[in-house]
């Protein structure tokens, strides 16, 4: 028996098997659905080494002899 919580809603589930719940850990398609606009929308972030912000690259512009 798999005693789970949504990290969604926080509803508590219960079930014999993982084939008995698709959207396993989300008690429904609907919380899984949630989680996963979460993620696309930038809100879930991943720690890790920052991002260099500095322009490196040169502008089109500044090449351009025309």
């Amino acid at each position: 028996m798999i005693q789970g919580r949504c990290p969604i809603c926080s509803k508590v589930y219960e079930i014999a098997a993982l084939d008995d719940l698709p959207s396993f850990p989300f008690c429904c398609k609907r919380c899984r659905l949630i989680d996963l606009g979460r993620w696309a929308d930038g809100k879930y972030l991943i720690p890790g080494s920052p991002v260099p912000t500095s322009s490196a690259a040169p502008d089109a512009d500044e090449d351009d002899p025309a």
